[in-house]
């Protein structure tokens, strides 16, 4: 038997070649595919969303607005938010009726809308929401800190405030912020406030409950009343009221009615009931005091609103505002700031009934007075009026006749309180319902409206520029009652 030669050649001989590959270089592939894909999978999908059929988005936003008209009516509607519910519901009946007639841009824009009513309201009924409701403005630096926490947190716009939770407001910084039954609180600077009871309305309605620790907080009520406690008084404020409470250091305070009704309770027992335009005072130890008489708001006279004044002939101005009786001393505030927080120029009381300020800057300015009574008894400040002072050449066509443009959002409702928003020309003068809305430098404008006549009201909207020229818009809105 032959052998073959171990050299000769061998067909099914195996050979194999080793490639070392090193555990980076597999990490670096797999990330940059991992990169790749994802950037496939978000460009595909913006793509889609971005070219979506208007028939897929209107039913995907009908059944998301299905969805959240279930979340809150889980959670509870409150009396004073039904009128808003009923609407959202009108609003997404409304966009079913469009998908099924095939008109899926109007069903979009309904279902869009009912989506964003539905989501306020989400933030402000539920088992758990026990609280006053939820901040609506914002001036300046505002902080709240959480029951049974000890931190603070910024404060926000359409922030919802719970049972137990603290606002503090700073010293140049105001905030307003709206209860579920439409009672509105502003907080004024150098503040402490704690939230206690929500509203409730309906046939047995009961008050909500607000604590002031230290400065002033203003009450708006509208269908239900409202208490305020201090560690010296009880002031239980009616409905359709206005009450200012402000509170001391030493924990004294002072309860003033500038409309509607209050009752006031002493910790040590007594009781005052203040009318229209009456105020009482509590002392550290809850005494109170007598009743007495809240003067009269000053009405600002000289110079007129829009005043300008050219810093190349003078960098004086006179402001000048009607006496008022019972008042011993004026509070002047002039500011660079709407809301008269920060940019504070100047604060002053004053025995007389004017003043003359020198301009020390260009731009646009505010002001407002108040009158002092005794033992810290101060009417409500004056609607504002603004001067603006320039330097060289202002040409100003005495002959204008244009109107000013005026824009104003769609009013948000909440219960039979109204915000309405919008924006003018800068230098305008804005009146809502015939009360002075204060304008920023912009022309932006925002004012809460509590209308109390049931069915349909109309709110106006008036601005008038420099020249007298006025521009008028309408808004009817439905006042249902509980």
């Amino acid at each position: 038997m032959a052998f073959a030669s171990s050299s000769s050649p061998n067909p099914r001989r195996l050979e194999l070649d080793w490639v070392v590959v090193s555990i980076d270089s597999i990490r670096r592939w797999g990330l940059l595919a991992l990169f790749v894909v994802l950037a496939l999978v978000l460009g595909g999908g913006a793509f889609l969303i971005l070219h979506e059929p208007v028939e897929k988005r209107a039913q995907r936003a009908v059944k998301q607005a299905t969805s959240l008209e279930e979340e809150v009516s889980r959670g509870g509607i409150t009396p004073g938010l039904q009128e808003e519910f009923d609407q959202a519901s009108r609003l997404l009946g409304e966009a079913r009726s469009d998908l099924e007639r095939r008109d899926f841009a109007a069903s979009l824009a309904r279902a869009e809308d009912a989506i964003r009513r539905f989501e306020l309201l989400a933030g402000l009924v539920g088992r758990d929401f026990v609280g006053s409701g939820q901040i609506i403005e914002i001036h300046g630096h505002v902080e709240v800190q959480r029951a049974n926490q000890s931190q603070w947190e910024r404060g926000r716009e359409k922030q919802a405030l719970y049972n137990g939770d603290f606002v503090k407001t700073g010293s140049d910084s105001s905030a307003e912020i709206i209860f579920s039954d439409g009672t509105v609180y502003r907080i004024g600077p150098d503040a402490l406030m704690e939230m206690h009871r929500e509203a409730r309305g309906g046939a047995q309605p009961s008050s909500g409950e607000v604590k002031v620790k230290v400065g002033q907080v203003n009450v708006f009520t509208a269908n239900n009343p409202s208490t305020v406690l201090t560690d010296s008084a009880r002031a239980e404020v009616d409905r359709e009221s206005r009450v200012g409470v402000e509170v001391a250091e030493d924990s004294s305070a002072v309860v003033a009615a500038y409309a509607g009704r209050a009752a006031v309770t002493g910790t040590g027992g007594s009781r005052v009931d203040l009318d229209a335009r009456q105020a009482v005072s509590a002392g550290a130890n809850g005494s109170l005091g007598q009743r007495r008489a809240v003067p009269d708001p000053p009405t600002l006279e000289v110079p007129s609103s829009n005043f300008l004044v050219n810093l190349d002939n003078t960098d004086r101005i006179k402001l000048q505002w009607r006496p008022v009786a019972a008042c011993v001393a004026y509070e002047l505030q002039v500011s660079r700031s709407r809301a008269f927080t920060q940019g504070l120029e100047f604060t002053r009381r004053l025995t007389t009934t004017q003043a003359v300020l020198k301009i020390h800057r260009v731009g646009t300015y505010y002001w407002r007075v108040s009158g002092l009574g005794t033992d810290r008894l101060r009417s409500e400040w004056s609607a504002p009026r603004t001067f603006k002072a320039f330097t060289g050449t202002r040409i100003t066509e005495l002959s204008d006749t244009t109107p000013p443009g005026l824009t104003v959002a769609r009013p948000t409702q909440m219960g039979n309180f109204f915000i309405i928003q919008g924006t003018t020309e800068p230098g305008c003068t804005v009146t809502v319902n015939g009360e002075t809305v204060e304008v920023a430098g912009d022309g932006a404008f925002k004012k809460t409206v509590a209308l109390t006549r049931e069915g349909w009201n109309s709110i106006i909207i008036r601005s008038v520029d420099p020249a007298g020229n006025a521009t008028e818009h309408r808004e009817s809105v439905n006042v249902e009652s509980d």
